[in-house]
């Protein structure tokens, strides 16, 4: 959190801790410079290590890597569906094998990741794993 100017640290800090009793830990002052640029996964920073440095907490940036990739997975299932009922309108009973075939890995996806998503030991290794792309 960075204050506006003339704003009383203390104040602001209890106030935050008020409106926000789940989240709170505890606090402790960092530069600007401790602020990741990347925001890719902002809702998993953590005060971890004693450097003045915001980390990234591993667990959790699975956690939302692998809720984006079922996101993507839902839309590709839905287009897979329409491609389905046409393909069952033509009686096209191949390409409905297909489809089912595909339909299946997509929902198989995450548990199939799941040993990759837990091998990657830093936020490039989990940006670099992209199943739908």
């Amino acid at each position: 959190m960075t204050l506006i100017a003339g704003a009383n640290e203390a104040e602001a800090i209890e106030k935050w801790k008020l409106v926000n009793p789940d989240d709170y830990i505890s606090y402790r002052q960092m530069p600007d410079s401790a602020i990741p640029t990347d925001r890719t996964f902002r809702d998993a920073w953590a005060d971890i290590t004693s450097e003045l440095t915001i980390d990234i907490d591993m667990a959790k940036a699975r956690a939302i890597h692998l809720e984006r990739i079922r996101i993507k997975r839902n839309a590709e299932l839905s287009k897979l569906d329409i491609q389905a009922t046409k393909a069952q309108d033509v009686g096209d009973a191949e390409t409905l094998t297909q489809i089912r075939a595909r339909k299946q890995e997509l929902r198989d996806l995450p548990a199939t990741l799941a040993p990759t998503l837990a091998s990657a030991a830093s936020v490039n290794a989990l940006k670099a794993i992209q199943p739908l792309e």
